[in-house]
């Protein structure tokens, strides 16, 4: 009786006890390292703080503390300062309508306790004292005790996400790629709030402290963001300039001019001039704000770098741009950090932004842009056309002979017509051969497939879809299964594999194999320069470079490092990769650094060495218009079963497409 009763109780519904609310509530609230950092700054700055210092141990794995001279605590909030949901920004729900602070929820303290040791020294600045508070993870005041410290609080964190195991051997193990985020974020902060002084810094083990970031408290975004990045930075910037949406861009959004409200909104703030050179190779200094608040704008972000890339397609801009907005017309309660938000009339958002920027960059250049050519759609006369990838067609390298495009080649009425026609092909035969396919599968008419593999059209609006068929549908091992049917029109293997026809580029497929065999094994060499080269690189752009000097050096970059030199000035450039009519510097370590950004201690390439390998791998490749035989053929096809990616060149020509299913093709 005892056991039905026992299994009774477990199924039935009970509420959660609160410490495991607690928990589960503040793991969805501070998700990173950068939560927590900004989650304190904002305190900071929400306090009336003009100086926010943050110190860091072990990249924050071991200790957070954000320092400020703000107003402090009064003693009277000492018990509720950590409790849930308790806050002195709200009185109610439509608080929320014109919320001006950064933090308004009374979540990041209370969640913060949940998640590691926590404790505040603070002193209002009523106080002749501080008081030292250090807190339990459910939030609640368990020891106070006097402690000498000017106007301000100080608050540290302790091992935080350990209270939860799986999450702190995660953040344990990333804490590289957390500590990147963060000072990205931080970055931000920096930028946008003027007349405070902002510092971060770091110290690895027992070892020097080190300074990542610092600004000076300067009054102008500008002043700010040369502070955070250098004077380098600002030399290549425009000051925003806003007008009013152009007639075409707002019939593009559906606008009409007596649907406009009155201004609504006001942007202010940075971007990159589109001259070649002066933007950048990677997206990591693009920083958006809503009524100065940090935040992720997915469609501002993407509609800004759009148009910048219809002037220079090659680079990505610098951007700071804060929108100043109606607060009843903005949403920031949408996530628990706050950086996606709701506004009203994005449209007209959209429309202003775009004919302020096309204005801005028309004013630079000229109508027709040399950085920009639309990619085309069709065969000329002296360059064809093969497969078309992500909608920009590859013209064929180095001069080979025209072929049809692809597509036209697969008209499957064509390929037969072709087979059957001898100057089609090299013989009669690799057309004897299909026919006698055809006719051993045509037997089969009156039978039904039961599954269809291959259904994309050779189309380039379908080439993600036939991409991921061939890799669902077509393992490694298979291409050494496949039968050589022929070279169609010297530049195409054709391949069956059971009932199912493949063609095959015969150039792009033997470059994409060559290309990543380079990737692979090849260490550039670099050359050594005369004078040793400062890179003023910022504080944690130079702490990646020193943590993977190794993956550095294996692309032909050497370095001199001072440890003891300031800050952006710790790095010298003393050996850089050069090849043949290559020539490489600043831009691509700084591309390089982005990447390791993300994935610290993993071997890369800056996009300009890809392209230097992409080069060495076409040149060596076989060509459009040679002839092959079938050992030849079956080499190339068997080389894509050996690499990694064998369904696209490098540069982005599919290399690989499904023709048809005999099984299915028409007795007619």
């Amino acid at each position: 009786m005892s056991d039905v009763c026992t299994s009774e109780a477990a199924g039935a519904i009970r509420a959660i006890d609160k410490h495991s609310v607690h928990q589960i509530c503040s793991g969805q609230v501070v998700l990173s390292l950068a939560t927590a950092v900004k989650e304190l700054v904002e305190n900071s700055i929400d306090a009336g703080a003009t100086n926010v210092d943050v110190k860091l141990k072990d990249s924050g794995a071991e200790q957070i503390e954000v320092s400020d001279n703000g107003r402090g605590v009064e003693e009277a909030n000492f018990e509720g300062l950590t409790l849930k949901h308790h806050t002195s920004k709200l009185r109610d729900f439509s608080d929320l309508i014109h919320v001006e602070t950064f933090g308004f929820r009374g979540e990041a303290l209370s969640s913060l306790c949940a998640l590691s040791d926590l404790s505040v020294i603070t002193c209002h600045e009523s106080s002749q004292v501080g008081t030292k508070l250090v807190f339990d993870h459910q939030g609640h005041l368990v020891q106070r005790s006097p402690c000498p410290r000017q106007p301000g609080t100080t608050v540290t964190l302790q091992q935080l996400f350990y209270t939860l195991p799986v999450r702190h051997k995660e953040f344990q193990r990333n804490i590289k790629k957390e500590y990147a985020k963060m000072i990205h974020v931080l970055q931000a902060y920096c930028i946008i709030s003027t007349g405070v002084r902002i510092t971060c810094s770091n110290q690895n083990g027992q070892g020097k402290r080190s300074t990542v970031l610092s600004t000076s408290g300067s009054h102008t975004m500008r002043e700010n963001i040369g502070a955070i990045f250098g004077p380098k930075q600002l030399q290549s910037l425009l000051p925003f300039q806003q007008v009013s949406p152009a007639e075409n861009i707002m019939e593009e959004y559906g606008l009409k001019d007596g649907d406009l409200p009155k201004p609504l909104f006001s942007i202010t703030g940075f971007v990159s001039t589109v001259d070649h050179g002066v933007g950048r190779s990677v997206s990591d200094r693009q920083f958006f704000f809503i009524n100065s608040r940090p935040c992720d704008p997915i469609k501002v972000s993407k509609l800004t770098n759009e148009v910048y890339h219809m002037y220079n397609r090659h680079q990505y801009p610098f951007v700071a741009l804060n929108i100043a907005v109606a607060s009843d017309c903005v949403d920031v309660n949408v996530t628990p950090d706050k950086r996606q938000v709701f506004l009203q009339e994005e449209k007209l958002l959209l429309a202003i932004l775009k004919s302020s920027l096309i204005t801005m960059y028309e004013a630079g250049v000229n109508k027709i842009s040399l950085n920009y050519t639309p990619a085309p759609i069709v065969a000329s006369a002296s360059k064809d056309v093969l497969f078309s990838g992500d909608n920009k067609a590859e013209p064929v390298e180095n001069n080979q002979p025209a072929t049809p495009s692809l597509k036209s080649a697969m008209n499957l009425a064509a390929l037969k017509a072709a087979f059957s026609n001898k100057n089609s092909a090299p013989s009669g035969n690799l057309a004897a051969s299909m026919k006698r396919l055809l006719d051993q599968q045509r037997q089969r008419a009156g039978e039904k497939l039961h599954y269809r593999r291959f259904r994309a059209k050779i189309n380039p609006g379908e080439n993600q879809s036939a991409e991921d068929e061939l890799r669902r549908e077509i393992s490694k091992e298979m291409f050494k299964e496949m039968e050589i049917i022929g070279q169609f029109n010297l530049g195409f293997i054709i391949t069956k594999l059971n009932s199912d026809i493949f063609m095959i580029d015969q150039h792009a497929t033997d470059e994409k194999y060559n290309f990543e065999m380079l990737q692979q094994h090849t260490v550039l060499q670099g050359q050594k320069l005369i004078v040793p080269q400062p890179l003023h690189l910022t504080a944690v752009s130079e702490n990646v470079l020193i943590e993977n000097l190794e993956i550095f050096r294996r692309n032909g970059f050497e370095f001199l490092i001072d440890e003891d030199a300031q800050v952006m000035e710790r790095v010298k450039l003393v050996s850089l990769p050069t090849s043949k009519n290559w020539t490489f510097g600043p831009a691509d370590i700084e591309e390089l650094i982005f990447m390791l950004s993300d994935s610290p201690g993993v071997m890369c390439h800056p996009s300009r060495v890809r392209q230097m390998f992409a080069s060495r791998a076409c040149r060596k490749s076989v060509m459009i218009g040679t002839a092959l035989s079938v050992s030849e053929m079956k080499k190339l096809v068997i080389h894509m079963g050996e690499i990694k990616h064998p369904w696209n060149c490098p540069h982005g020509r599919p290399t690989m497409r499904h023709l048809a299913n005999l099984e299915i093709i028409s007795q007619d």
